[in-house]
């Protein structure tokens, strides 16, 4: 989906930026065409998939930047960006009607993944990524008590004030 097809009513303003790290999700996210800041690869690394990605990264004019390992390293939410680091803009919340005009828009019946008392991000990234591949138009988590994916992101997530 891309960003000028959903109605943005909220963005979440408390980190400047969220980071996806490795080789792998690094070629996934390029590959899903979601907006990316920049990528930030380890001076000389030039062999394997980092070609893949600096590749697509320059068809997509994307900038890249390639730094110290060392900063990689300080900068590192897992101790395992494999030489790189792609920067993406927080990701953004809107209100439940507009998960569910996505799907009118599709044709589709709504799918919609309601969460609760989720407290690892890593979890959590890891189910709105298994949702997003099983075609979940949106993720509903609470407003309060539930963790924030610092690393994953997902099209349509509502913060709910109501229990889920």
């Amino acid at each position: 989906m891309k960003s000028e097809e959903l109605r943005v009513k909220h963005t979440d303003k408390q980190g400047l930026s969220d980071q996806i790290e490795g080789r792998n999700s690094v070629l996934e996210l390029l590959e899903s065409e979601r907006d990316i800041n920049k990528i930030l690869i380890a001076k000389g690394e030039r062999h394997g998939s980092i070609n893949k990605i600096i590749a697509i990264a320059k068809q997509r004019k994307i900038v890249i930047a390639e730094v110290e390992r060392a900063k990689l390293n300080a900068i590192s939410e897992t101790n395992n960006h494999q030489g790189v680091i792609a920067i993406v803009p927080p990701f953004n919340y809107v209100d439940v009607e507009d998960i569910l005009e996505e799907a009118k828009t599709k044709k589709e019946d709504p799918f919609i993944l309601i969460l609760d008392g989720i407290e690892d991000p890593h979890n959590l990234g890891s189910i709105i990524r298994t949702a997003e591949t099983a075609g979940v138009h949106g993720v509903i988590i609470p407003k309060r008590r539930a963790c924030r994916s610092k690393r994953y992101s997902f099209k349509s997530i509502c913060r709910s004030s109501r229990a889920c």
